[in-house]
């Protein structure tokens, strides 16, 4: 017997006792770097995050900042007028910690605007933390008088601790755990601490792709591990299929963790933190986002097929067409695949089932992502590899390596070739994800210690006839070189795309 795909989706909607709402991707963006931001700054932040397929900026907003105001003004208007979202991120640490009052008053005032996110499933407004934790009992007020969905970062605590403080008053939890500590490679161990206390509430997964900070004047010079940080960390996220993913950040420079424009504007935290450099000036990671839009859609698409044994019932679909619909909850599975005819209802307490169409490459395009100094160029202005407060130290060359590393898109495999000052390194591509057909993402990384100039990596592929065609090709950016800004290696790296 045949159903109509209507009647096939209200009998597997029934099944379920809740429904899981859309994924989302925001980015975390300090309102405090954006006083002097006009309407025209905000608009074009906005169009530039839309076209990296990013839903919504995470607005992280400190007590005692007097541009809230006027920012949270513009921030709305653009917003609304662009269908974006945005949410609040209160700050408990930038300034001084919010008074229950303050905040009640704030969601209240812009929870109603059209751009604020409510997640689907619970239409209530979503409200975050940059920590705060010592404040865990004003919570039960502030939701009693607001509706919110409340889902902190409370990463001091741990996963464990966070879930449960103050009566289990967080509805959710967000980490702040984006980076590795020491020489490791980024794991998603903390991730799945969460997801483990949290028992079924939503989760929100961290990204980032560096950091990077020397701001004395704030107790803050240290960095952590960011050598193919950026490429690892979507591809855990593909697979770990979390609730919603935060960015980290589009905006803060003074962590190097910025994937927007580097706004002249924007950079007076390093007068204010008695930075020895301006370590942003003149390094863009406006690259970082060029793949962004393939990395979200495996994402909301659920990423590689993943084999499961649950019991199964079969029931006949209309037709083959090219659907996929994953609907996921603590306990029911529904999954129709787009290459099946069939309606697949599995019931089973385990990682989400997931399906994913055909990878269409769209555009093939190369991001590439360097230091400009090598790491025993200059002085090393002091700074460690880990944070010094509360880790073992590490000198920061031991974290860092002098390495061009590179990432393309394609729809097929190709050659890549990367050159410093018109000397070719004799590159190539060490890692491949190719999802069918070769279509995927390929990367590696080369040495460039001895190297000095301009940077360019080139994607080529040889047709049938013997011919090389260029496929993507990134340059642009600024030098590398072993004469430092003040005589301190800069730690932040550039990043170029095609």
């Amino acid at each position: 017997m045949r159903y109509s795909f209507s009647v096939l989706t209200a009998t597997a909607l029934a099944l379920l006792p809740f429904a899981q709402a859309a994924k989302e991707v925001f980015a975390h963006f300090i309102v405090g770097n954006a006083p002097n931001y006009d309407m025209s700054d905000w608009q074009d932040d906005i169009r530039l995050a839309q076209d990296a397929s990013i839903d919504g900026f995470v607005l992280n907003i400190a007590s005692q900042d007097a541009s809230n105001d006027n920012s949270l003004a513009n921030a709305f208007r653009a917003a609304n007028a662009a269908n974006f979202k945005l949410f609040f991120s209160f700050d408990y640490s930038s300034q001084a910690p919010w008074s229950k009052d303050a905040v009640t008053a704030l969601i209240n005032r812009w929870a109603n605007e059209r751009s604020y996110f409510k997640p689907d499933n619970t239409y209530r407004p979503l409200v975050s933390t940059f920590e705060g934790p010592d404040h865990a009992e004003d919570w039960h007020d502030i939701k009693g008088k607001t509706n919110c969905l409340f889902i902190p970062d409370w990463s001091s605590l741990g996963a464990a601790n966070a879930a449960t403080t103050a009566g289990s008053v967080a509805d959710g939890l967000f980490s702040f755990d984006a980076w590795p500590k020491g020489p490791s490679a980024m794991t998603t161990e903390v991730d799945e601490q969460y997801r483990t206390a949290l028992n079924g509430r939503p989760y929100i997964m961290p990204v980032a792709g560096w950091f990077y900070t020397n701001l004395p004047g704030w107790n803050k010079n240290w960095l952590w591990k960011g050598d193919e940080l950026w490429d690892t960390r979507w591809q855990q996220v593909i697979d770990f299929q979390p609730d919603f993913v935060e960015i980290l950040t589009w905006n803060d420079y003074g962590e190097s963790h910025y994937i927007g424009p580097v706004r002249e504007k924007s950079l007076g935290l390093f007068q204010s933190g008695n930075a020895p450099l301006n370590y942003a000036e003149n390094m863009p990671h406006d690259g970082w986002r060029k793949l962004l839009p393939y990395y979200i859609q495996q994402y909301k698409q659920g990423g590689k097929v993943q084999p499961t044994t649950p019991t199964t019932t079969t029931i006949i679909a209309p037709t083959a067409t090219a659907i996929t619909t994953v609907i996921r909850t603590l306990t029911t599975i529904v999954t129709a695949p787009a290459s099946s005819q069939t309606l697949v209802v599995a019931f089973k307490a385990a990682k989400v089932v997931v399906a994913q169409e055909n990878l269409v490459v769209k555009e093939e395009a190369v991001v590439a992502y360097y230091r400009t100094n090598p790491a025993k160029a200059c002085n090393n202005g002091g700074t460690t590899g880990n944070d010094p407060n509360y880790q073992q130290v590490y000198p920061p060359e031991d974290l860092l390596q002098d390495n061009i590393f590179f990432t393309a898109l394609l729809a097929e495999p190709a050659d890549i070739s990367v050159s410093i000052g018109g000397k070719d390194l004799n590159a190539m591509f060490s890692k491949k994800m190719p999802q069918v057909g070769g279509a995927g993402i390929y990367s590696g990384k080369v040495l460039f210690t001895n190297s000095t100039g301009d940077v360019v990596v080139s994607v080529s592929r040889t047709l049938e006839d013997g011919t090389t065609l260029l496929i993507a090709q990134a340059k642009g950016g600024p030098s590398i070189t072993t004469e430092c800004v003040d005589g301190m290696v800069n730690w932040n790296p550039a990043v170029i795309s095609s």
